[in-house]
């Protein structure tokens, strides 16, 4: 959903850059947000005399978004990009979410299951985004039923705003992360119904790396 304003956050972001900011400090600035979002969820959660570190989470969530969207922009821009950056920055986004998110298992009374489905969707639904390039129509898939990357940086980051104001809404984690998970799971539903949507009709030959 939030995809679609994509073109609007891009003009923002990439005034933000100026023109001093290269691609690869994007990527690095991106690292440093992401690893302080997870210690602000960590701290914000595991010490309730430290919560008001949650308010600072969605303000690097959304940063860590900026820097995903520049380092793209910036390669492109300045015809820097290449294979390995492509590989290196859907890599950072996988395991961006997993660190960022993934640190709710240290929390004390954090969630586990919930937890552990959540991450797998994640995982899915960026799996199926990155599928459609390798099928018919060739487009990197961003679909999202409220599910997408900005999205869950949203939903993680309102928790985070909810528990700074009640700190006891972190026993309600694992009912909010099922929830989200739904969001999720559909995003990824429709991410695989529109590669069929694409691929129908189209010519489709499978080959490995020994041949078909």
């Amino acid at each position: 959903m939030l995809y679609l304003q994509k073109g609007n956050f891009q003009k923002v972001v990439r005034w933000m850059a100026g023109s001093w900011m290269t691609a690869n400090q994007a990527t690095y600035f991106g690292v440093a947000f992401i690893l302080l979002a997870a210690l602000g969820l960590y701290v914000g959660l595991s010490y309730e005399h430290l919560g008001w570190v949650l308010l600072l989470v969605p303000l690097f969530l959304v940063m860590r978004l900026a820097m995903n969207t520049l380092d793209g922009m910036l390669s492109r821009e300045y015809n820097t990009a290449t294979p390995a950056g492509e590989v290196w920055n859907e890599s950072l986004d996988i395991g961006g979410d997993t660190i960022c998110y993934g640190v709710l298992f240290f929390v004390p009374d954090g969630p586990a299951l919930s937890l552990t489905i959540f991450l797998i969707l994640i995982w899915a639904a960026e799996f199926y985004g990155v599928l459609g390039k390798s099928l018919p129509g060739g487009v990197r898939r961003h679909e999202s039923l409220g599910g997408g990357k900005p999205d869950r940086a949203v939903w993680v980051g309102l928790f985070a705003i909810i528990a700074f104001f009640n700190h006891d809404f972190i026993h309600y984690l694992p009912h909010y992360l099922a929830g989200v998970s739904i969001l999720v799971g559909l995003t990824c539903i429709r991410r695989i119904a529109k590669i069929l949507e694409v691929a129908r009709g189209e010519e489709y030959k499978s080959y490995t790396w020994i041949g078909r």
